[in-house]
């Protein structure tokens, strides 16, 4: 138990440290990569705190940890149809392994097609070009005892935009911890520490006067110098507990503490109403509460699983996000247990 306890204190710790680093160098909007921010996962993204509770193959990037909690193969796929033609889009395999549970993820964002303009046409070109940010990786999460597991995330970071690009390598780290007080369940995860980002490409190539004094056709082509930027970078803090349980029935409540690296400390509650022996669930919460500039007003969602034959199960989901300004979005999810 002792040792249990050093662990989870060290994480939070060695966490915290990163956070508090980055909040010392960032400030909101700074970030490259912030598709890491929209939420994943239709069931922990409904509950809106989820990192002492999250089992499934969302896990990879929420809360490696959870991995854990897969008993047989799980593909999870999640499309979510955001504003005007972007779509967010989750792709996931879990195996579980004889010490542990292994998976590999591909999480996308395609802003979809825009038309092109320049300074030099003073409007549309009748020129198209695309931009999307993609994350692959491969997740590991292994049970230590019956109380506490750990898993870990390492991603490959990519984002591009017409003929510039820019990339990274990022790591995520998780524990979940269950605690002695009335099963209580404790999570830790500290998410996207890893390399800065910096844009590069044709597109930065221009062409200029290195000598604007000198008479004459001096023109040549230049190289714009863009900045590095940091990841966004998050720790969560949180208690998930199941308040009520019965033979068909069970409430689980949950609240996280939200450290980002971009922005100010937040709480995040939510909860999630189990029927029917886990058949249908009914889930919602409120994310980010006092965080500055918040847009999130709040998450509900619903869940169906479905025993196809003995070897084969389906769980079908859908979450609502409400936003203050940009509209409401919807999120549907596949996933199949084999």
């Amino acid at each position: 138990m002792k040792k249990i306890i050093q662990i989870s204190i060290l994480l939070l710790f060695a966490g915290t440290s990163f956070v508090v680093e980055a909040q010392s160098i960032t400030k909101a909007g700074t970030n490259a990569a912030d598709f890491l921010r929209i939420p994943v996962g239709a069931r922990a993204s409904a509950m809106s705190a989820f990192v002492a509770t999250v089992n499934d193959a969302s896990s990879m990037i929420l809360n490696p940890a959870g991995l854990t909690n897969i008993a047989s193969n799980q593909i999870d796929i999640e499309l979510t149809d955001m504003y005007l033609d972007f779509i967010h889009s989750y792709v996931a395999v879990a195996v579980p392994t004889k010490k542990g549970v292994a998976g590999i993820h591909v999480l996308a964002l395609n802003f979809g097609e825009f038309e092109e303009t320049t300074g030099e046409a003073q409007g549309l070109t009748g020129r198209t070009f695309g931009a999307y940010s993609v994350t692959v990786g491969g997740s590991y999460a292994h049970q230590l005892n019956p109380k506490l597991s750990l898993g870990g995330t390492l991603k490959f970071v990519y984002e591009s935009i017409q003929n510039s690009s820019a990339s990274g390598l990022a790591f995520d780290v998780g524990t979940i911890y269950r605690t002695p007080f009335d099963d209580i369940l404790f999570g830790v995860s500290v998410t996207n520490v890893g390399s800065k980002m910096q844009m590069t490409g044709n597109d930065l190539i221009i062409p200029c006067d290195p000598d604007e004094s000198s008479e004459g056709n001096n023109i040549t082509d230049c190289y714009l110098s863009t900045n590095e930027y940091d990841l966004p970078l998050m720790l969560k803090v949180g208690l998930a507990w199941d308040a009520f349980t019965n033979e068909n029935t069970r409430v689980t409540l949950t609240i996280d503490g939200n450290n980002p690296s971009n922005n100010v400390q937040s709480l995040s509650i939510g909860g999630e109403l189990s029927l029917m022996n886990d058949l249908v669930m009914i889930r919602g919460g409120i994310p980010y509460i006092g965080q500055d500039d918040r847009i999130e007003t709040f998450n509900a969602g619903i869940g169906f699983k479905y025993q196809a034959t003995q070897d084969l199960g389906l769980a079908f989901n859908f979450t609502y996000h409400g936003y203050e300004y940009l509209g409401d979005v919807n999120k549907l999810s596949l996933q199949v247990y084999f």
